[in-house]
């Protein structure tokens, strides 16, 4: 009796444990880059339920889909930490007049520490907001930074301007041919009086594929920080609440979240180039946990460059020209074959085989002699 309570018991405890909910990880794929399209690289950060990065993933755990569609082609997934890659960093500060005091201080310490945490071929454009993002100084390597800049940083009496500011500066990261680009707003989130409105800045982040990270902390009050969490979760950056005094824990995570993810390249073979946005989605399925993230991306048709359009025109030309030689060499051959060659008649002028006795064209065709003796 025992022993069969026993065996009921461990099926219970088997059945129980394959019907147990698999953990949920948080995939989100930070920026798609498509320039080289159909060759395609997706950045994904990967977390666990508690909101810490998963490292150590195996390449065959990633699935793929392109619109709802198992991936056709090549997949390569390795950690951002394998190869080195540089980042091109641009971020943006709050120096309105609220940030006297600690806020602007802890600001100027996180900047700093962060600039030692730099690899030596990252670049750094540090932006105030202002009316328009304030240049402090712009691609600058770790090496060539001067930190003396950001110690200088003063109050400013400049309404903060954040979708203006934040716009002007993806402006300049697409003009830029680092692969990995992204943008860190450090911010309580007031916005006033922006020319540009969020939903025309929603769009601008859709379309360029740039992530905005966000740390985001209260000075006054917490209305604006809903909108620096938009803006990330428009933009698929992370966005990250700190109190005023660990901000440069929080920036620092930033980094972690940014170094820390996972390289996915691509050559797709089951989508063609056709300037239209297509959804991607990047699965995670391991024993004991899964999860899957979603995010649109543009499969750019590229143009025929220039030098390739010259190339083109060039062979047509040399091609023709081949073609009328081999046009002309094969009628000379048919007329050796059959035995015509230079000679010709002298009163009329035609062509003769070198058999004929007398000229056919003067015999049969009278007129044409006639008229080689008009022109005389």
């Amino acid at each position: 009796m025992k022993r069969r309570l026993l065996s009921i018991l461990i099926l219970f405890a088997v059945a129980f444990g394959f019907a147990a909910e698999k953990d949920k990880l948080s995939i989100k794929i930070d920026q798609v880059v498509s320039k080289d399209y159909p060759n395609m690289t997706a950045f994904v950060s990967v977390k666990n339920e508690k909101g810490e990065t998963v490292n150590g993933l195996a390449p065959g755990l990633f699935k793929t889909r392109i619109d709802s569609e198992d991936l056709r082609g090549r997949q390569s997934v390795y950690q951002f930490s394998m190869k080195t890659e540089p980042v091109d960093y641009t971020i943006l500060i709050s120096n309105n007049g609220i940030m006297e005091g600690e806020p602007l201080d802890f600001q100027k310490n996180a900047l700093i520490q962060f600039i030692d945490y730099m690899q030596k071929d990252e670049t750094l454009s540090l932006y105030t907001i202002g009316d328009d993002a304030v240049p402090i100084f712009e691609n600058q390597k770790k090496e060539t930074i001067d930190t003396s800049l950001i110690n200088d940083i003063q109050l400013s009496e400049v309404q903060p301007r954040i979708y203006d500011s934040l716009m002007n500066v993806i402006r300049k990261s697409e003009q830029k041919s680092t692969r990995r680009k992204v943008i860190i707003i450090l911010s309580d989130g007031r916005d006033q009086n922006s020319r540009f409105i969020k939903e025309q800045l929603d769009s601008t982040l859709t379309e360029k594929s740039i992530p905005v990270y966000s740390v985001g902390f209260r000075v006054l009050s917490s209305a604006g920080l809903s909108a620096l969490n938009q803006v990330s979760e428009v933009s698929s950056g992370t966005y990250v609440y700190s109190d005023i005094s660990k901000i440069p824990d929080s920036l620092k995570s930033v980094k972690d979240i940014i170094t820390k993810c996972y390289v996915i390249d691509y050559k797709i073979k089951n989508v063609k180039p056709d300037n239209s946005f297509h959804l991607m989605e990047v699965s995670v399925s391991e024993r004991d946990s899964e999860g899957r993230g979603q995010k649109t991306f543009f499969a750019l048709k590229l143009p025929v460059p220039k030098w390739l359009k010259i190339l083109i025109i060039i062979c047509a030309v040399v091609l023709i020209a081949v073609l009328v030689v081999l046009f002309i060499i094969s009628k000379i051959q048919i007329r050796k074959a059959m035995g015509i060659t230079k000679r010709r008649c002298p009163v009329c002028g035609n062509r003769m085989k070198d058999s004929w006795d007398y000229c056919p064209f003067c015999k049969y065709l009278p007129d044409i002699k006639k008229k080689k003796k008009k022109n005389k």
